[in-house]
């Protein structure tokens, strides 16, 4: 295996050092200025309608509080629409929906944990067209369906005591500046119904820039799936490098509207190139549990220093605690040297709940 990065040896494990990683100053929370709040937060998402509410789920949901120090939960459940063009989004409660009763049930196990609850409802189509590509044959029946089922949601976080809503993710054809008053009329039914901070979640790229409704929420969102370099084999100086025109576009967009950026999404899967193109679910590559750690790595030195930077999500913690480990090619850092990156960089950290 080719040197990446500083490393030892031990018991047969891998572990990436860590050095010159300072805790951030953390940006003010979005209700009290003197309570500064970072959301040290992971993504645990489910395309199984009834695994929220199973114990395997739970005890997953255990693992991770213990292990990581994480503090945020970010839960996804989904809605389904039939292509791009489409005006209606169904739930898929037979199939790929999480179910209220057991959305409640995870949002209350969380809760018992001692952590905090992101709920942050997607769209899919079920013809696998992407999010960004949604462009509705009639948007306003679109978005006044949207608000319809984002209010079912809304109410739920409000009796469950949610902690942060998310009011959408993805929509790059839907983001443009033509629909801005369609997304602050959306963003005040949810603030009819639930009073706590409210986030959107754009693409990495352009979405962001051309969001015109930033002012509207409590957060700006991006999920982070920016591609690196083009290469296969490299070191993390290379990595933070690649990362700095990204870092200075994100920070842009928070100088010019002011608020407190969260990485809603960001993930690497443990294959060998996973820097080129994070975003690619279906890539196929060999097991690579060191370049993912060095992504991992890449990441909190390039934004852990920055106080407009609010918190994170990683994706993505699996319901099921048995996935992950060294042979596993996805997401997930379970069982791989990226949790341990992780959990450093967590458990050393100031976020919102005192252990």
């Amino acid at each position: 295996m080719t040197l990446k990065s500083c490393r030892l040896i031990r018991n047969g494990a891998l572990i990436i050092l860590l050095s010159g990683l300072i805790p951030c100053n953390p940006f003010p929370s979005w209700q009290e200025a003197e309570n500064p709040v970072f959301q040290k937060g992971m993504a645990f998402p489910t395309w199984v309608a009834e695994q929220y509410g199973t114990a395997e789920s739970d005890e997953s949901l255990r693992i991770l509080a213990q292990t990581t120090c994480t503090e945020y939960v970010q839960l996804v459940p989904t809605w389904y629409q039939e292509n791009r063009f489409s005006d209606l989004m169904i739930p898929d409660y037979e199939g790929r929906t999480a179910r209220m009763d057991y959305l409640r049930h995870a949002i209350n196990t969380v809760h018992n944990l001692g952590l905090k609850v992101m709920l942050k409802p997607h769209v899919d189509a079920f013809n696998g067209d992407w999010r960004g590509t949604f462009q509705p044959e009639n948007p306003e029946i679109w978005f006044s369906n949207y608000t319809s089922m984002l209010k079912t949601y809304a109410q739920v976080a409000k009796e469950q005591g949610v902690d942060i809503f998310s009011v959408g993710c993805e929509f790059v054809e839907l983001t443009i500046p033509n629909f801005t008053q369609n997304w602050k009329e959306v963003i005040q039914e949810v603030r009819n119904v639930f009073d706590g901070p409210l986030i959107y979640a754009a693409n990495w790229g352009r979405e962001s820039l051309q969001v015109e409704f930033w002012d509207a929420l409590d957060y700006i969102g991006i999920d982070a799936y920016f591609g690196l370099t083009e290469k296969f084999d490299l070191t993390i100086d290379e990595l933070v490098v690649a990362w700095r025109p990204f870092v200075t576009e994100i920070e842009s967009v928070h100088l010019t509207w002011q608020k407190p950026v969260i990485l809603t999404e960001i993930g690497y899967r443990s294959i060998n190139g996973t820097n080129r193109q994070p975003w690619d679910w279906e890539a196929s590559g060999e097991v690579d549990l060191e370049e993912q750690a060095l992504c991992y790595q890449a990441v909190i030195q390039v934004f852990g220093e920055k106080t407009w930077f609010g918190g994170i999500y990683w994706w993505n913690w699996e319901p099921d605690p048995t996935l992950g480990g060294p042979t596993d090619n996805y997401y997930t850092p379970q069982g791989k040297p990226a949790e341990a990156i992780l959990k450093r960089w967590y458990c050393g950290k100031k976020g919102s709940i005192r252990r």
